[in-house]
């Protein structure tokens, strides 16, 4: 289970530098205070990136908590991922 987290970290920096083209540390605070790129169009990037990363759907509720790369993880964790 251990490695399988450092993975998901791992693809979410990955996701970060695609969509925001982010180069610091990615860690569970890590959030639109910290990424300069993260605005309401990147956001809509952030989450169809996960969506096809992942093979997930997310809700529209999802959507709305994605605001930090921890949130990103324990989404995933509700879908299994």
């Amino acid at each position: 289970m251990l490695a399988r987290n450092t993975t998901i970290r791992a693809e979410i920096a990955e996701i970060f530098r695609d969509v925001f083209e982010y180069q610091g540390p990615v860690a569970q605070d890590t959030s639109p205070e910290n990424v300069e790129r993260w605005d309401s169009l990147q956001h809509i990037a952030l989450v169809r990136a996960i969506e096809e990363k992942f093979e997930i759907t997310l809700s529209m509720d999802e959507m709305m908590e994605i605001d930090s790369a921890g949130a990103i993880a324990n989404l995933l964790r509700r879908h299994s991922v």
